[in-house]
């Protein structure tokens, strides 16, 4: 038989006051049964902890020996309990995230920056996939929660809208409209897309699709186009593409993005998980991009 918490708790109450009524009138319980519990103790190791008089309780050699490290258990007993509620409710722990290109540059830095200040306790983990791949990772359990373009889920995953975030054509320096302050979706007619295929980002390509249907044509794309060498026949001048505006942080060289003409169209980015596995630290996920891009929307005073 070992001995349990409430044993130690109580030897320890007895040790640090030496008198069995102080202790007794700082755990809230009866003399007698806190007496009973550090006789329990005792029996249960074979050793006497502690030597009474009708005058004081002192620690006999062993007992000082056992305070210490009675003390040491407690102490990790607490720290075990205030970890696991902290787990439980989402301020502990790790939180796999993962994330598209189109939320790589503007919205997990600031979106994690905020995540990490409030809640200090929590191990955010990284790491960049396909948004096409994203069922799968969430299915196979390689992630917690994803942050895609918006596009229809299959049954079992739960999403919601996080962010808009603004199209920017992207050109070759070299392009006419490479200079243009603006230019209307419109004026994209018949230029060559170089969209990468739709099994890579469903959301981001049917966003592009419906972008250009709504200014009344449907784009020319290129079928060669696919992830790197997409952005290779931009800057070769060999097409155009319809882009995040964040993406002007890390444009590869020879492109340039050019604003379209108010109000252009935009790309949703949702936040993605298991309806059946929501981790504890998605409310906290979710409450800071509502707070961050509610900021964004917010009017400036001067």
């Amino acid at each position: 038989m070992e001995p349990e918490l409430r044993h130690l708790r109580a030897f320890v109450a007895v040790a640090e006051h030496r008198s069995f009524t102080r202790a007794a009138q700082d755990l809230y319980v009866a003399q007698q049964a806190l007496s009973q519990q550090v006789k329990a103790l005792e029996e249960i190791l074979g050793v006497q902890l502690l030597a009474r008089s009708s005058r004081r309780v002192d620690l006999t050699l062993a007992g000082s020996a056992y305070l210490a490290d009675c003390k040491r258990l407690l102490a990790a007993s607490t720290r075990a309990t205030r970890h696991v509620r902290a787990v439980a409710a989402g301020e502990a722990g790790r939180l796999r995230l993962a994330y598209s290109l189109s939320a790589a540059y503007e919205t997990l830095p600031e979106l994690t920056d905020r995540l990490t200040r409030q809640h200090p306790g929590l191990k955010l983990e990284t790491r960049e996939i396909f948004a096409g791949d994203a069922c799968r990772a969430l299915r196979d359990d390689r992630c917690d929660i994803a942050l895609v373009p918006a596009t229809s889920q299959p049954k079992g995953l739960t999403r919601r809208a996080v962010r808009r975030e603004p199209l920017r054509v992207a050109v070759c320096d070299g392009h006419p409209l490479a200079g243009a302050r603006t230019v209307s979706l419109g004026r994209l007619r018949g230029e060559t897309f170089q969209l990468w295929p739709r099994d890579m980002s469903p959301g981001y390509y049917d966003a592009v699709l419906d972008a250009c249907q709504g200014a009344g044509f449907e784009p020319v794309l290129d079928g060669t186009a696919s992830g790197t060498n997409a952005w290779a026949g931009i800057a070769a001048g060999r097409g155009i593409n319809l882009v995040v505006a964040s993406l002007a942080r890390q444009l590869p060289r020879d492109i340039t993005l050019v604003p379209l003409t108010p109000p252009g169209p935009s790309l949703t980015i949702e936040a993605v998980w298991r309806t059946d596995h929501r981790h504890p630290a998605t409310t906290h996920l979710l409450d800071v991009c509502t707070d961050l891009y509610e900021a964004e929307d917010r009017p400036t005073t001067g």
